[in-house]
């Protein structure tokens, strides 16, 4: 459930067929008005810039883990995120019909899938090429005009371009799934009783500050669900942490918790809170 408008423009990790496209189908219904960007910093720049009022960008994925352009590009943008949804990923091996394995000379696909199918690749695969695309419906419409061409992708982006399915549900943990954020310039949404919070905290390197950043959590009994690092870019060996909390930030315990982070004088940021997708 969410109360994000109809009518908004949301920008997402293009071309259409992606599984950023599939998410933001589940999230928003079919009849929202997308708009699909080249990479991630993109789909952040749209939103900032107010060509969009939301964007859809992949935050985690359960086999691979964090996407970190995502994650430095919430560092980078004071944009918020106001909405999350979980999309299971299943992988198929795509290729121009009438084309044979035999064919194949290299196989495209965005690096994160190509990561989710490692271990399928290696054993059925092992001496072709495996070559990074910007997405996996791009990697899709290039097997669609080479047939030395296998991309990896969904069923959608098979219709999409045409391509036939050599194979499905190549990837190699078969609950593999992506959690994908909304991102936006104002969070407004208010407590659901389910609710996910999410925040930067900033630290220098010195003895016990991640321990300062992560004791008040302890104290007031919040329960942290992610911890991630990133340089903060700010200066050598410093460094980000990600974090998210089970709550909404206007629950009592978590307020306790950003008062005594105050007082240890750490820099912290809320990305926001929002209703916690279903797995």
């Amino acid at each position: 459930m969410n109360n994000i408008p109809s009518a908004s423009r949301v920008a997402y990790l293009g071309p259409e067929g992606t599984y950023s496209h599939a998410a933001l189908q589940k999230y928003f219904g079919l009849q929202q008005t997308s708009i699909p960007k080249d990479d991630i910093p993109a789909v952040f720049a749209s939103v900032n810039s107010d060509e969009c009022q939301f964007g859809l960008v992949p935050v985690e994925n359960s086999t691979e883990g964090s996407i970190t352009q995502t994650l430095d590009c919430f560092g980078e943008y004071p944009l918020y995120i106001c909405g999350e949804v979980m999309l299971r990923i299943q992988h198929c091996l795509l290729v121009k019909p009438g084309t044979s394995i035999d064919g194949i000379k290299r196989i495209v696909s965005h690096q994160q899938s190509l990561g989710q199918c490692r271990h399928w690749l290696v054993k059925n695969f092992p001496a072709l090429d495996k070559v990074a695309a910007l997405s996996n419906a791009e990697a899709a419409r290039q097997a669609a005009g080479d047939s030395s061409i296998a991309a990896i992708a969904g069923k959608t982006a098979a219709e999409i371009y045409g391509l036939s399915v050599l194979h499905e549900n190549i990837e190699d943990v078969h609950d593999n799934t992506t959690r994908f954020a909304i991102i936006c310039k104002n969070n407004t949404q208010l407590p659901s009783g389910n609710d996910k919070s999410s925040l930067i905290i900033s630290t220098r390197n010195e003895p016990g500050a991640l321990f300062n950043a992560l004791e008040p959590f302890k104290n007031h009994k919040v329960n942290l669900i992610k911890l991630e690092s990133r340089p903060s870019r700010k200066e050598a060996w410093s460094y980000s942490f990600f974090v998210d909390i089970d709550g909404h930030v206007e629950d009592a315990d978590i307020r306790a918790a950003f008062d005594e982070l105050s007082g240890h004088s750490l820099e912290f940021r809320v990305l926001g809170s929002y209703p916690a997708a279903a797995s």
